[in-house]
């Protein structure tokens, strides 16, 4: 990571502080994550999700993969479909306006994948409570549920507690560390203060809970662009250890303000999702067959590309 000096300040010719670029490329990103890694990857249905960064983690052949996510479809999806993921810690993997996601399915039927579920707001609460530091938190929702009632990898999925000041009892969750969360957002500085424009779904939990934070991004600007949008920058700089910047980085998703879901390539997506062969062919044209984002955007091609970008007001 470079060492980068932001500029002089005003006519005294004082040299302002130094900073570390935290920019580096997806390849090196992900050379850091290790075989059998716990990861969390951040986004929602079709929004927010790092899928230029799952596309290297197929290049690299990373395998063994242990997936703690809420309502994440398409790494799951991806990595399932490449042979790569190992186990998964869910709440509700569908793809959106599609149906079930087909190569997630097939690998737990099959016995390759096994599976812990919960709720949506069960597996948050595991996430939050490494956020905050402590070792599990009460909650509700899962009560009364069948979602209690198996258990396959994960024994301590939950125990009761009694509440000391009503006598009630919770369903405690513990606390999971991920050793990765990988994050796509909005924008970035080079310090890697991060923003979201819209909802960011989980992502603060994600990033406050794993032991390392990877976060992608549409564009990286300057930090004074971000200090005119504070409201926005959902991790500060202390928080993230590399930035990788990828336009496009969540296609065939979208990310608010930048562009749309790709329908098209989504249905073509789900199609060839359908069988393992299909799904290899797909993933030798648009992953294997291309050597990083670039090539992948030049093989979705700019005139599509450009029918998906955001009215600049609306914001989709």
């Amino acid at each position: 990571m470079a060492t980068i000096e932001i500029g002089r300040c005003g006519s005294t010719g004082v040299k302002r502080s130094k900073t570390t670029s935290k920019i580096i490329s997806a390849a090196e990103a992900v050379a850091t994550i290790v075989d059998g890694s716990n990861l969390t990857l951040g986004g929602f249905a079709h929004s927010l999700t790092p899928i230029a960064m799952v596309h290297e983690m197929i290049r690299q052949g990373k395998k063994d993969i242990d997936l703690t996510s809420m309502g994440e479809c398409w790494a799951a999806d991806f990595l399932a479909g490449a042979g790569a993921l190992r186990r998964a810690r869910l709440s509700n993997y569908m793809f959106e306006g599609y149906g079930r996601c087909l190569n997630f399915s097939r690998g737990v039927q099959e016995g390759r994948i096994q599976v812990e579920d919960y709720s949506h707001f069960g597996i948050t609460s595991r996430l939050q409570a490494a956020a905050l530091g402590v070792s599990y938190l009460p909650i509700k929702v899962m009560a009364g549920t069948d979602i209690l009632n198996v258990k396959t990898f994960d024994e301590d999925k939950y125990k009761t507690v009694q509440c000391p000041f009503t006598d009630e009892e919770y369903v405690a969750v513990r606390s999971i560390q991920p050793d990765v969360a990988i994050i796509h957002a909005s924008r970035a500085d080079l310090s890697g203060n991060t923003q979201v424009f819209g909802a960011s779904s989980i992502i603060e939990e994600q990033a406050r809970a794993a032991k390392r934070v990877i976060v992608s991004v549409e564009e990286i600007v300057s930090s004074a662009e971000i200090m005119k949008k504070p409201e926005s920058t959902i991790l500060p700089s202390f928080m993230v250890d590399a930035v990788v910047e990828v336009p496009f980085g969540a296609h065939p998703g979208g990310m608010f303000r930048y562009y749309n879901q790709d329908d098209k390539h989504i249905g073509r997506y789900w199609e060839a999702s359908r069988t393992p062969e299909t799904f290899q062919e797909y993933l030798n044209e648009f992953v294997y067959g291309v050597q990083d984002l670039w090539g992948y955007l030049k093989k979705i091609g700019i005139r599509q590309l450009m029918t998906l970008r955001a009215d600049p007001k609306l914001g989709y």
